[in-house]
């Protein structure tokens, strides 16, 4: 898989994540996401990214698709986080 662009960090959540996870290295990229708790009430995500190097050879030569080791890093959003952020961002157009 190429991580060439961070599709996560398009969406609200990904942007929050990335406000909150901030300063990170160009090539971090998120790469899972998902709703965490009772399956009644989501209300908080767990979103994860990490950092990626182009590799070298082997099928994906030339793609950002190496997760570099012990980079991993995770944030917790909420859904009321997604909704002020989503808000604001309204308000500013």
């Amino acid at each position: 898989m190429d991580m060439q662009i961070d599709v996560f960090a398009q969406h609200t959540f990904g942007k929050i994540a990335l406000q909150k996870l901030s300063p990170v290295p160009d090539d971090f990229r998120l790469f899972c996401a998902g709703w965490v708790g009772d399956h009644k009430k989501n209300d908080t995500m767990e979103i994860t990214g990490a950092v990626f190097r182009v590799a070298k050879s082997g099928k994906n030569k030339g793609k950002l698709s190496i997760m570099l080791p012990d980079t991993k890093k995770t944030v917790y959003v909420t859904s009321k986080e997604i909704r002020e952020f989503e808000e604001l961002e309204n308000a500013n157009k």
